[in-house]
């Protein structure tokens, strides 16, 4: 939710354009940063009242391009191009403008959203008793790879068993 209510913004704009009051006195009358009244009033003038209403919008990269491509043109600063072109926050462009300086077009390009895919559960290797000669390269494979874990697993647990041996043995004499 907006901190603001488009209702609270109209009111704002409204007194603003009809009292003839200056940004800095209008907003001490409503508690506000003079920016924001500022920020207000440029885009109503704009695009009207759909300028007031809360938007949840992604940009494509072309259209982050054309609006820094259009800012460089007609040397409008940050604040007028959102007003121009009905982006909500300015802080918006100057991210585009940042990024794309720093790493050109690849930086506007949208990045994936949302929590990474849970990996596929690990499905251990069950030997078959297949013939060799039936078995894919594949499987075939897979089932070296997996006697040969085995066999690793069984010298290791002989190597420990003879170093148990071995230990106790010493501690005996």
């Amino acid at each position: 939710m907006s901190k603001y209510t488009s209702e609270f913004k109209l009111d704002v704009i409204n007194h603003y354009l009809s009292t003839g009051d200056g940004y800095k006195t209008t907003a001490e009358l409503y508690d506000l940063q003079y920016h924001s009244i500022r920020k207000w009033v440029c885009a109503f003038n704009i695009h009207g009242l759909s300028s007031l209403t809360k938007r949840y919008t992604s940009y494509t990269s072309d259209f982050k391009l054309s609006v820094l491509q259009y800012m460089d043109q007609h040397q409008f600063s940050i604040n007028q191009a959102a007003a121009h072109f009905n982006i909500p926050s300015p802080s918006t462009i100057a991210v585009w403008q940042k990024l794309y300086n720093e790493d050109g077009l690849a930086a506007l390009q949208a990045k994936p959203k949302g929590r990474a895919p849970m990996p596929k559960p690990f499905k251990p290797f069950t030997p078959t008793n297949k013939p060799v000669t039936q078995m894919t390269p594949d499987e075939l494979m897979q089932e070296l790879e997996y006697r040969r874990m085995e066999t690793d697993y069984l010298k290791k647990l002989e190597a420990l068993a003879q170093q148990k041996h071995l230990a106790s043995k010493n501690k005996s004499k």
